[in-house]
């Protein structure tokens, strides 16, 4: 979760939008490694990792607003992959809407008593 945090207080100081995604990115996957932790889980290395970090939320999640940012997730990770893989960049708008993922997803590990 202090990871997640300091991505997320970074986030002001940065300008480039892809930049910023992929914090912002990196703050929802920090946020879900740590739930895992706490219940005495990991993902396991390689393929799939993100994915199934993105399933874990979905379950874990089932009241909003965390319930729509945990979908969103999955949403994230598919552009982010596009972004890295494919060579088509994020836009401003999804930065955006990763950077407001990420903090209702910190707040909501944070309200389930995950603290870093």
């Amino acid at each position: 979760m202090r990871q997640a945090e300091e991505r997320l207080s970074q986030l002001p100081l940065l300008t480039s939008v892809a930049v910023r995604y992929g914090i912002a990115y990196d703050a929802c996957h920090d946020t879900g490694e740590a739930l895992l932790a706490a219940y005495g889980f990991r993902t396991a290395n390689g393929p799939g990792q993100h994915e199934a970090l993105g399933r874990y939320l979905r379950a874990l999640f089932d009241k909003p607003p965390a319930e729509k940012a945990a979908r969103e997730f999955d949403r994230l990770r598919r552009a982010r992959n596009q972004d890295r893989y494919e060579a088509k960049p994020v836009g401003a708008a999804a930065s955006e809407k990763a950077e407001q993922v990420a903090h209702v997803l910190v707040q909501a590990a944070i309200a389930r008593g995950i603290t870093p």
